[in-house]
């Protein structure tokens, strides 16, 4: 999680910095401009680079890493960490998986783009989400009906694999939908 929180940090750091820029000077042009599809400045100057008016979006970027980078510290340094704080790790994750899910269909079918350092923080975000609950599952602390208890062994038992498909997927989408201009 630390690794997930450092990487974070620093790519929504840098977009947070460059949207500055980007709003100072609209000729701004920042190093993951790498061409028409992946672009950073199609994301910066839409309507969707700001869910809250006036808080581009890398400024919650910013604080749930941050927040991620100090529990992961505290779990280094050994504190025991109550089943209720790991239950809402589990629901700000799935906020923040929902919130990923979002601007990659946006990015996809509105924006017709995709921001690297936005795809960087999204695939950091769902590893996250992926590593609580594969811990919270093996631990205990999520508890899964009867019924769906072998899912969830299913689930700890092959986590790693489950998130390769899933990184899987999202890349091969991307090529699908950007085919004819990336490969032009």
């Amino acid at each position: 999680m630390l690794i997930c929180a450092t990487v974070g940090l620093l790519a929504s750091f840098t977009l947070l910095h460059d949207t500055f820029e980007y709003i100072r000077n609209p000729d701004f042009n920042p190093i993951c401009n790498i061409n028409p599809i992946l672009s950073c400045t199609s994301a910066m100057g839409s309507a969707e680079a700001e869910i809250i008016p006036g808080l581009p979006n890398p400024a919650f970027g910013l604080v749930a890493f941050g927040a991620l980078a100090a529990f992961a510290v505290l779990l280094i340094a050994g504190t025991k960490v109550p089943r209720q704080i790991w239950l809402a790790g589990i629901g700000v994750a799935t906020a923040g998986l929902a919130f990923v899910i979002f601007l990659y269909v946006t990015s996809l079918t509105v924006l017709n783009t995709i921001c690297p350092w936005c795809f960087v923080t999204w695939l950091t975000t769902i590893a996250v989400f992926w590593a609580l609950v594969t811990y919270s599952l093996h631990e205990k602390y999520l508890v899964l009906p009867k019924s769906l208890e072998p899912v969830g062994k299913w689930w700890t038992n092959n986590a790693g694999l489950l998130l390769a498909i899933l990184y899987a997927v999202l890349i091969f989408i991307i090529l699908v939908r950007f085919n004819e201009a990336l490969f032009a």
